[in-house]
């Protein structure tokens, strides 16, 4: 089976198989909301400190403006390097660093192999301690060593991605990149052992703001870790202390098959081994420890990105020639997750024709009505203090222009969730209505 040929067949679908496009349609609905999921910490803590930069921007002055930005910026900075590099933060993308936490299971993960002299005499202590592991192998590796992998593969343990070429520089690569990276991965591992993972692990599990499009692209989820001795770079001893602080109910523990001589990791892990069992844990599967599968189904493959027959509407020459770019820029529209959405909900504006919620009108109007309170009540009592020659009524001016602050916080509270809901409404409305004008047809109606 190759991916590549699956790949195209489960995503490229002809003008003649309309009517199979709809029925893959019928049958992906439910795998179509997973498309539609939160932000990312990145993405809120990006908007959240934008809006207060914005904010502290536009209400203050002089130098404190530029050390408050300032300051912003530097906590953003470091938030940012934060996520980059711990990745059980979840910071641009979901990872699973810990299994089933209610009994006393672990599991062993190796990474950046196959070696072909020490992975081997590894796979045997495996053997012999009857234990299911997870590897990661590098996908150039696997390339050149396809018969290590199908014998890992054989003896029942779980191969996940791991990059193609594993470079340094692998984690600074844009969507493109990664995507390339993650797709000749999947290649490597589906010539071996002809089946395509769904775990991919991050070289030295590092991440950044593009990597959550790649792995929806081809249906991957993280895995991470939770015990992480470094153990290319320490002595058998000081890792085993290390996994022994550490570890605990669930653990995954990040392991490699190189960077050491063959009898020294096959030393190192029998007896690491042995210690665990000594605490009274037991080796899971990933698996089985996860409770996230392992393979991908040819059914299931990339159906993180399911391509709706939204590019079947209006192919006829005629329909080709005509607003070229409108359409282009229609299928971009229709292509991204929250115009999906709203052609799969065939959203409209009934909720404008029954009746608001009595809570955001109540809003809405203070909102409105602090605006009277604000500037035209300063206006107005700096008049009548002129006009009257008294001048306290100077202080109401200001003193209303205060409360308007308040009233209008108060109208924007009851109103602000509701009003989003309005705006979110009129919005997907009104895209699904620019797709549909520009692709000449009702979305939604049989061809």
């Amino acid at each position: 089976m190759s991916y590549s040929d699956d790949y195209n067949r489960l995503t490229v679908i002809g003008t003649k198989d309309i009517v199979k496009a709809y029925e893959l349609e019928k049958v992906s609905c439910q795998t179509e909301l997973r498309l539609f999921k939160p932000m990312s910490r990145f993405h809120t803590i990006t908007i959240l400190f934008g809006l207060t930069a914005l904010g502290a921007g536009l209400s203050l002055a002089g130098p404190i403006r530029w050390c408050i930005l300032g300051l912003l910026l530097t906590i953003y900075f470091v938030i940012f390097i934060l996520g980059v590099s711990v990745l059980k933060l979840n910071f641009f993308v979901k990872a699973t660093c810990r299994g089933d936490s209610t009994a006393k299971r672990v599991a062993l993960t190796f990474d950046d192999g196959p070696d072909p002299a020490a992975t081997p005499g590894l796979l045997e202590v495996l053997r012999r301690h009857k234990i299911k592991a997870a590897f990661f192998p590098i996908g150039t590796k696997t390339r050149d060593h396809p018969e290590i992998i199908k014998q890992i593969d054989q003896e029942g343990h779980i191969v996940g991605n791991h990059s193609f070429r594993h470079a340094w520089w692998t984690n600074f690569l844009i969507s493109s990149g990664f995507d390339r990276e993650m797709r000749m991965a999947q290649e490597a591992i589906d010539a071996a052992i002809d089946k395509i993972p769904a775990y991919f692990r991050p070289p030295v599990g590092l991440t950044n703001p593009h990597l959550r499009k790649a792995l929806e692209k081809h249906g991957l989820s993280v895995v991470g870790w939770d015990v992480r001795p470094f153990d290319t770079t320490a002595s058998a001893e000081k890792v085993i202390k290390r996994v022994l602080k550490k570890i605990r109910n669930g653990s995954i523990i990040a392991l490699h098959d190189t960077g050491r001589t063959p009898v020294d990791l096959a030393r190192l892990i029998d007896k690491l081994v042995t210690k665990i069992k000594e605490r009274e844990y037991t080796f899971s599967g990933l698996e089985e420890l996860t409770g996230v599968r392992a393979y991908q189904t040819t059914e299931g493959m990339n159906m993180t990105e399911p391509r709706l027959p939204i590019p079947f509407w209006d192919e006829s020459e005629a329909g080709q020639r005509r607003g070229g770019f409108w359409r282009f820029l229609a299928r971009k529209l229709a292509s991204t997750a929250y115009v999906r959405r709203a052609i799969e909900k065939q959203v409209t504006l009934d909720a404008f024709k029954t009746s608001l919620s009595p809570r955001f009108l109540f809003g809405v109007g203070l909102v409105l009505f602090s605006f009277v309170l604000g500037w035209p009540m300063v206006a107005l009592f700096s008049f009548l203090s002129a006009y009257c020659h008294v001048p306290a009524l100077l202080i109401l001016g200001p003193a209303f222009y205060m409360f308007s602050h308040l009233v209008w916080l108060f109208g924007t509270y009851l109103a602000g969730r509701d009003c989003i809901k309005y705006a979110n409404m009129i919005l997907s409305w009104g895209l699904r209505k620019v797709v549909e004008k520009a692709l000449n047809r009702e979305i939604g109606r049989p061809l």
